[in-house]
């Protein structure tokens, strides 16, 4: 995927259609924040205009799609209806699509730009008899309206390959496919398997494509977006291969083999030599589940190898404090260091079985800058025990901070100061930290109070991970995740109800025995006089985390860190503070406040359409009926706006009532450097 380059945009609210959009997803902070739950079509070419369907929660004023670093100008055609011009040069890719409106950015959906020609399946294809005809290196679109599979047929000559392949988790939807290619007389052919189906023609023909969800769910969710193309299936080896060398900073990149067999290879290493060997897998986004054995290889006078075992590992280490969201690795990483001259025979296959790509690294040090991975904010300390997608907007006159992940990291890892640049007017990074060895910390942004609304994407931090569907109980329900490119930081037209900074922005040095007091400074929102209680994050685990309390009321507060109860080793260490803020806000004061300029105006065409039809009536010339009449239709037009503008101000009006919504409230980032304990 590309990586987004930096976007900012500046949006104006001038519109007046409003929007009927899907209930807002499940969340514990129910402030104003765009989501997307799902957008139709789920793709096109480049320099082409398509239509495309958004379905979500707070996606008020309409302004631009982000696809990676392209903002892309909505035209509404009707309510979650728009037209979409592909800029010529996007390049075929899969793209992160973002809705950019009045609260900011949303969470990103898949969006796939691609050369081939589209078909776009009706919903009425659901019997043989009703197939729609589809051709090789095209692509299929549609989605399940209903439990009902969609046929299509497809021209092949003999000998002609067809490779059709969808991944549901890719597009971001929850469609699991089923498929299935019959003959003419109705034989089945091919079934897909693993989102792939591979067929060759054995005789010229006209054959059927079915395809089904799964589960024959329905509804907008069950999109998908099938590519068909005559690439031929590939060689499958079926025995282990030969044992590879492979050196010190090298990265070797193959294919898992099939039924679970091992790839074997060696490393040479020299004494004092430090490396790490790592596999990528299922962080490229792969389902499977690597796994690395590492033995010492020695061969006597003779030649006859012996094997030790050095190490075995299936998973990456768990990262500590956990982040918010479950971000699990099966992708083993391994840190030495070289007492002595010796061998790894390093040995690869993959538990679930697949044929899927990897990537084997053996580095000489962690890499530089960091790979990192972003995660939107939530609430800490959740009572639910689901997922939740969060939100990646600064709120005017207030902080938010994105938690950073930084995978693979070992006990020989440097510390990362977290920053951001290019930023637009109006909005500060205020950076973060991960401390040596650590591979969670988070970096903040602070926006003035006319900070203006738009997006932009951080393309300091390459990757980010999302929740794909808000899901209130994961003993009920699977949560889906997928790892996205650079996060994108929105700003939205919502004041925060405080802005929460320390006193000062040191370093704050405190002796591991000791306690650290912080001051803390609060400037609060007009309506937002409750007590705040904000939890320490980027320390220890949250639900254990410490805890900083501010009065109702009060324009200061204190925090307290007791370095022994933490149990922190010496060195350095950042961290925020983040808890919840209950406030009233208002929503749609922009549509209300044009709606009202509107029907002062129609009052005022009333009014002189009365005064027309009153002049009418009073006149003497032979004209008279028909000024009547022509008045008297003006005057029941005027009547009509009237009354349709006093309902819409009426229904605007219901809807800017205030509603109490919980908000959260950052800190900006606190380093604490933890010293050793005085010798007595």
């Amino acid at each position: 995927m590309p990586l987004p380059k930096f976007q900012f945009s500046v949006l104006r609210f001038q519109f007046s259609v409003l929007l009927a959009f899907a209930s807002p997803a499940f969340s514990q902070a129910t402030f104003p924040s765009p989501t997307l739950t799902s957008i139709s079509s789920l793709g096109g070419k480049p320099g082409s205009t398509v239509e495309i369907t958004i379905k979500g929660a707070d996606l008020e004023g309409p302004q631009f799609l982000l696809l990676n670093e392209h903002l892309i100008p909505l035209k509404s055609t009707k309510p979650n209806l728009f037209t979409l011009a592909l800029p010529a040069d996007l390049k075929p890719a899969l793209y992160d699509c973002r809705f950019v409106g009045r609260y900011g950015v949303s969470n990103p959906r898949v969006f796939e730009i691609s050369a081939l020609d589209a078909v776009t399946s009706p919903g009425t294809n659901i019997k043989p008899d009703k197939a729609v005809k589809v051709a090789l290196n095209s692509v299929i679109e549609g989605s399940f309206k209903s439990s009902s599979p969609h046929w299509f047929t497809l021209d092949l000559k003999k000998g002609q390959h067809l490779t059709a392949t969808f991944d549901g988790r890719r597009f971001d939807t929850r469609t699991e496919l089923m498929g299935m290619l019959t003959a003419p007389t109705g034989r089945e052919l091919a079934h897909m398997r693993g989102g792939v189906l591979h067929f060759t023609a054995q005789a010229d023909g006209t054959y059927r494509l079915r395809f089904n969800e799964l589960m024959y769910r329905s509804g907008d969710d069950y999109g998908y977006r099938i590519t068909l193309t005559s690439a031929a299936p590939p060689a499958v080896a079926v025995k282990p291969a030969a044992v590879r060398p492979i050196q010190i900073g090298q990265t070797i990149r193959d294919s898992f083999l099939p039924h679970g067999l091992a790839q074997t290879f060696d490393l040479a290493f020299k004494a004092g030599e430090k490396f790490i060997i790592e596999v990528h897998s299922h962080q490229l986004g792969h389902a499977t589940d690597p796994h690395l054995v590492i033995e010492n290889l020695s061969k006597d006078a003779e030649g006859k190898e012996t094997l030790k075992a050095q190490a075995e590992v299936a998973d990456a280490p768990a990262i500590i404090p956990a982040p918010t969201i479950n971000l699990p690795s099966r992708d083993p990483s391994y840190a030495y260091e070289a007492k002595a001259d010796g061998i790894f025979r390093i040995t690869l296959s993959d538990n679930f079985q697949t044929t899927l790509p990897f990537e084997l690294r053996v580095l000489k040090e962690a890499p530089k800058p960091a790979p990192l991975i972003a995660l939107n904010a939530i609430l800490p300390g959740a009572k639910t025990k689901g997922g939740e997608i969060g939100s990646s907007n600064v709120l005017r006159s207030g902080i938010a901070a994105l938690e950073i992940i930084a995978p693979n990291r070992n006990a020989l890892s440097d510390p990362i100061e977290l920053k951001a640049d290019k930023l637009p007017p109006g909005l500060t990074c205020l950076g973060g930290f991960i401390g040596k060895g650590q591979s969670l910390g988070y970096i903040a942004f602070q926006a003035t109070a006319d900070a203006p609304s738009g997006a932009v994407a951080l393309t300091s931090i390459p990757q980010s991970r999302y929740v794909m569907f808000a899901v209130p109980d994961a003993a009920r329900e699977n949560i889906l995740y997928r790892t996205a490119g650079s996060p994108a930081l929105g700003v939205s037209t919502q004041a925060a109800p405080a802005l929460v900074q320390t006193e000062k922005n040191d370093i704050y040095e405190v002796a591991a025995d000791a306690k650290l007091e912080i001051t803390l400074k609060v400037t609060r929102h007009a309506d937002f006089t409750d007590a705040l209680k904000l939890k320490v994050l980027g320390l220890i685990d949250p639900a254990k985390a410490p805890e900083a309390d501010i009065p109702a009321k009060a324009a200061a507060g204190k925090l307290t860190l007791d370095m022994k109860a933490l149990k922190l080793a010496p060195g350095d260490y950042g961290c925020i503070l983040q808890g919840p803020a209950k406030m009233k806000y208002r929503r749609g004061l922009e549509e209300l406040t044009s709606a009202e300029a509107d029907a002062k105006k129609a009052a005022e065409a009333q009014t002189a359409a009365k005064k027309q039809l009153d002049t009418a009536k009073t006149d003497t010339t032979p004209g008279k009926d028909a000024l009547i009449k022509t008045a008297t239709e003006a005057l029941k037009k005027a009547d009509t706006a009237k009354a349709a503008a006093d309902k819409l101000v009426k229904d605007l009006t219901a809807k800017a009532a205030p509603k109490e919504a919980t908000f959260i409230v950052c800190s900006n980032p606190i380093r604490i450097r933890v010293k050793e304990v005085a010798k007595k």
